[in-house]
C-alpha cells in the first residue's frame, strides 16, 4: 500500500512537471514573440529574457513541489531624452513581465 501511494504520489510530480514545462514553453514563446518587434535595445532584451527565464524556472520548481526563495522584484531605470520611446518601452517591459510571467 506504501509503495502504491509513493508511485502515485511520484507520479503526480512527473504530470504536474511536465505541465509546467509546457506552459513554459508557451510562455517563452510569447515574450520571445513580443520583443522580435521590437527593434534595437539588444541589451535590455537579453535582461529581461534573463528575468523571465529565472521567474518561470522557479514556476516550474514549485510545480515540482521544491521551495523557491522569495525572489527580489526586478528593477529598472529608463533613461533618455523626450520622445524617444522611453515610456512606451517601461510600459511594454511591465506588461510583458508581470501579465505573461507569473
Amino acid at each position: 500500500m506504501c509503495k502504491l501511494l509513493q508511485w502515485h504520489l511520484e507520479e503526480q510530480r512527473k504530470r504536474k512537471a511536465l505541465e509546467a514545462c509546457s506552459k513554459t514553453k508557451a510562455k517563452m514563446d510569447e515574450l520571445e514573440d513580443a520583443l522580435s518587434n521590437v527593434v534595437g535595445l539588444h541589451d535590455l532584451k537579453i535582461q529581461l529574457r534573463k528575468w523571465a527565464k529565472g521567474m518561470l524556472l522557479d514556476e516550474r520548481r514549485r510545480a515540482l513541489g521544491m521551495k523557491v526563495g522569495l525572489r527580489r522584484p526586478p528593477h529598472m531605470a529608463f533613461l533618455g531624452s523626450p520622445g524617444t520611446g522611453i515610456g512606451l518601452f517601461d510600459c511594454f517591459c511591465i506588461i510583458m513581465l508581470f501579465h505573461h510571467i507569473p
